[in-house]
């Protein structure tokens, strides 16, 4: 028995030696895999601290992310570890369509190679152009409407085969203001032909014309202008500041027209061009409205009419004179659109997804 027992116990000294042998490689592999992964993490903090620095280069110097392409990297330290990030840009056809920018950054911390890829969208600069919703807009009050002139039409009617829905004809923002329209004078049709909106508000157009002005790619129209007014293809924005007059050597004009307080706006010139000019696109009038236009000039879009909130004159007084034909038509939002994300340089980005990995030798976590 004595013999028995003293085997007995050897044996269970043995499988005891084993079992804490066992536990104490475990405990060492436990604690080697919380130090890999704490590890892990400050190499992926690390990186998606890089991530942020690029897009704060990005929003300072559009072209960043065309220099530093994947064969010829961005490559820092951060509080001591080595980063290594470039970026992937893809344009879209569409003009619509926002384009993509992936950000691929990999930084590197005792033997770990962390990697974060981040995607982003940059949209064309177009969401403060105001969305057409009707023939004339106005969110603000104006003392008169006047007309001195022959035969006027203002119509929300679009034309046949445009694609666009009809809209209508004036569109104010009390019934009040639909009290002072001189419908007897003029003809304005549409569905309806007037319609009262409280919801009506001129911002953001301000904002609108401040980055457009801020862009530096606008043109300011003085004096008797000759020169161009845009095209279909490439509409552009024109600023009116003061007394205007169209040479009559214009047929049409794309994008968007702006004219600032105490600007007017005339045409004038051979018959046969003063009569087919067309705007198309829109215009806008801000603390002021006085278009006198000798011949039959034709706007196809939509006029907005509007005071900024810092305009302490009176009331607008709204002009109208010559024959003039203003006609809502929703494919003038687009020249609008257009006009304005070739003016203005986006630099804004919206971040979709990101994804994380790491790699390195040692054991997993």
């Amino acid at each position: 028995m004595g013999r028995a027992m003293l085997i007995v116990c050897a044996a269970c000294l043995i499988v005891v030696g084993m079992i804490n042998v066992t536990t104490s490689k475990q405990g060492l592999r436990m604690t080697e895999v919380n130090v890999r992964y704490a590890d892990f993490i400050m190499a992926k903090n690390t990186a998606h601290t890089a991530i942020q620095i690029a897009m704060q280069l990005i929003n300072a110097d559009e072209n960043w992310p065309s220099t530093h392409h994947s064969g010829n990297p961005w490559e820092t330290e951060i509080e001591g570890r080595a980063i290594s990030l470039y970026a992937r840009q893809i344009e879209h056809p569409d003009f619509w369509e926002a384009d993509t920018l992936y950000l691929i950054s990999n930084a590197e911390y005792d033997g770990i190679s962390a990697e974060v890829r981040s995607l982003y969208l940059k949209q064309p600069f177009n969401t403060l152009v105001p969305q057409f919703q009707g023939s004339i807009t106005m969110p603000s009050g104006f003392n008169s409407f006047n007309i001195d002139g022959n035969a006027h039409e203002i119509s929300g009617i679009p034309p046949e085969g445009s694609g666009c829905e009809p809209m209508p004809g004036i569109v104010v923002h009390s019934q009040e203001m639909a009290d002072q329209l001189p419908e007897g004078e003029i003809n304005i049709v549409g569905e309806p032909n007037v319609q009262v909106n409280s919801d009506l508000n001129y911002e953001p157009t301000d904002e609108l014309i401040a980055r457009l002005l801020g862009s530096g790619n606008g043109v300011t129209v003085n004096g008797d202008f000759s020169g161009t007014l845009g095209t279909a293809s490439n509409p552009g924005v024109f600023f009116i500041e003061n007394d205007v007059k169209l040479t009559g050597k214009q047929s049409e004009g794309y994008g968007i027209l702006v004219v600032r307080s105490g600007g007017m706006m005339e045409y004038e010139g051979a018959l046969s061009v003063a009569g087919n000019f067309e705007w198309n696109g829109l215009m806008i009038f801000e603390n002021a409205f006085e278009f006198d236009g000798r011949g039959t000039p034709t706007i196809n879009g939509s006029i907005l009419v509007g005071n900024t909130s810092e305009y302490s004159g009176d009331p607008i007084n709204i002009s109208l004179g010559g024959n003039i034909q203003i006609n809502y038509d929703c494919r003038g939002e687009d020249y609008a659109r257009m006009a304005a994300a070739l003016a203005v340089e986006q630099n804004f980005y919206t971040h979709i997804v990101t994804s994380e990995n790491a790699n390195y030798d040692g054991p997993g976590f």
